[in-house]
């Protein structure tokens, strides 16, 4: 029986909701390619239903650019580095838990930041786990015109840990393992590389402007991260067994729920994730 495919809106200005495909069956060029404009015209995806294997996941992911191998090697796939587990099994440290509780983009704070981000969900808790998500594009086109002149050309610094923290975060334990980053520059305002349209792009790691005193520059951060978070621009959205989610870090930021670590059975999470950098056709 062929499966009719459609695709609806989560909200008005972000994310779609994709039924109708199984992408064990169709991996195509056209099917990805689709799926791709899609993503970049909406910031957010969500296709139920799928069934894959790491490889065929490994496979998918590599149609929208270069999958990476995450930095912690204990939270990697044994026999698929590009994919890292994300559960709350209380035998996590509780130095390595909830550091995604923050509103950010992947990857922002190296010299080449994260493109798409994709979960694929193996177990999920009866209450709590969601994703929230918030267009960085919606955010910018809705500000005045003259905060946008005043934003056009500026450039921030981003580093991990640095960011001025807004309402509803939680700041990293200290000793989450470290990793040496780039402490990379990137523009304030963001041209999304295959839309063209621009964007906020503080992520959770921009805490400096060039030419900009530190307090005149934090208070613009937190000024612009706070409208980012509007609920005007935000969906949330759980991962459930069988959903493959993916969003877009360069129209899009996101912010973990906190949930509880627990083992019982109806409070389990474990979703599968892959991280890619570049553009669809980029493999590298």
């Amino acid at each position: 029986m062929v499966r009719q495919r459609q695709a609806e809106a989560l909200s008005p200005c972000l994310g779609a909701r994709v039924t109708g495909l199984d992408l064990a069956e169709d991996m195509r060029a056209p099917t990805m390619q689709a799926l791709a404009a899609l993503l970049f015209d909406r910031g957010v995806v969500v296709i139920p239903g799928q069934r894959l294997s790491p490889a065929q996941y490994v496979h998918f992911a590599r149609h929208f650019g270069r999958p990476l191998a995450f930095f912690i090697p204990e939270h990697r796939d044994p026999d698929h580095p590009e994919i890292i587990h994300i559960s709350n099994d209380p035998a996590i440290p509780a130095s390595q838990r909830d550091g995604a509780v923050h509103w950010h983009s992947d990857s922002s704070y190296e010299a080449e930041p994260g493109a798409v981000t994709m979960l694929l969900g193996v177990e999920a808790p009866d209450a709590g786990g969601e994703t929230h998500f918030a267009s960085t594009s919606a955010a910018y086109a809705d500000l005045p015109a003259e905060m946008r002149a005043r934003l056009d050309g500026l450039v921030a610094r981003h580093e991990l840990g640095r960011a001025p923290w807004i309402e509803g975060e939680s700041q990293p334990d200290p000793d989450r393992p470290r990793r040496a980053t780039d402490a990379p520059e990137h523009p304030l305002v963001m041209v999304h590389p295959v839309t063209g349209r621009k964007g906020l792009f503080t992520s959770g790691t921009a805490y400096a402007i060039n030419g900009m005193d530190d307090a005149e520059a934090t208070a613009l951060i937190r000024q612009l991260r706070r409208h980012v978070a509007s609920p005007a621009y935000r969906i949330s959205y759980k991962v459930r067994p069988g959903d493959l989610v993916l969003w877009d870090n360069f129209g899009t930021v996101h912010c973990a729920s906190p949930i509880a670590y627990s083992n019982a059975p109806g409070e389990r999470r474990l979703l599968h994730r892959i991280s890619t950098k570049g553009v669809p056709g980029d493999v590298g």
